[in-house]
């Protein structure tokens, strides 16, 4: 309870420095995200993820089904001909191609990789303000949404991140798109359509495990960087 009432306090210091004339109120939005993501115990919908890297001018474009269980985790599962599911917790990245009983996996510890695990996917906007400064704002881009602009706070993630861009369904409450932008200038776009909220998660995907015998290297590629 302390906490939360910590996390609500920066919140209302920030506030009269971020609202803007006429634009939504930050308190109200962190609001209504955290009972929407309350309310939705489970969450499945199709993606599509574009990364665009800073050094490379064709940005690579996969699709596939997302499925997020809370803070538990949350799981891409990437259609053909993509050979690959990622499942990410808040205490390990893995990354896993079927065919090649191949992947990898990236342990998270209090300090170490600790900046790995921030998506604002499964995560409330009031735990995420403890590392970001929440700036509420407009976009035309994607109609009935609003718009959140989260910029790094901790120097973990800003040693990361240049910001991650977030719009919310104006009826929902839900994440309609997300974007990462990396120190480095690398990008990933995630855009969700199609949401279910607290249906049945298929047993494959809520009893994920990597098979026996599947070699899995020490890492988490599949979101490297380059560094500046």
């Amino acid at each position: 309870m302390m906490l939360q009432r910590l996390r609500w306090a920066v919140l209302a210091l920030t506030l009269p420095l971020l609202a803007q004339p006429g634009g939504p109120d930050l308190k109200a939005l962190v609001e209504r995200f955290d009972a929407a993501q309350s309310r939705a115990e489970t969450i499945q919908t199709p993606f599509t993820l574009t990364i665009h890297r800073a050094m490379l001018r064709t940005p690579t474009v996969t699709k596939g089904t997302l499925y997020i269980q809370g803070s538990n985790y949350v799981h891409f599962a990437f259609t053909p001909p993509e050979d690959l599911i990622l499942h990410l917790t808040p205490k390990a990245l893995i990354s896993y191609s079927p065919r090649s009983r191949e992947g990898e996996i990236l342990k998270i510890g209090f300090i170490k990789n600790a900046n790995r695990k921030f998506l604002g996917l499964g995560q409330k906007l009031s735990y995420l303000s403890d590392y970001f400064e929440l700036v509420p704002g407009e976009s035309r881009e994607i109609p009935n949404t609003y718009f959140l602009k989260l910029l790094p706070r901790s120097l973990s993630m800003k040693r990361r991140f240049q910001a991650i861009h977030f719009w919310m369904d104006r009826d929902t409450s839900l994440p309609r798109q997300v974007l990462w932008i990396e120190r480095s200038g690398d990008s990933w776009l995630l855009e969700l359509e199609s949401i279910q909220v607290n249906q049945p998660i298929p047993n494959a995907v809520q009893g994920f495990k990597v098979p026996a015998g599947a070699e899995m290297q020490k890492g988490f590629s599949f979101f490297a960087t380059r560094k500046k």
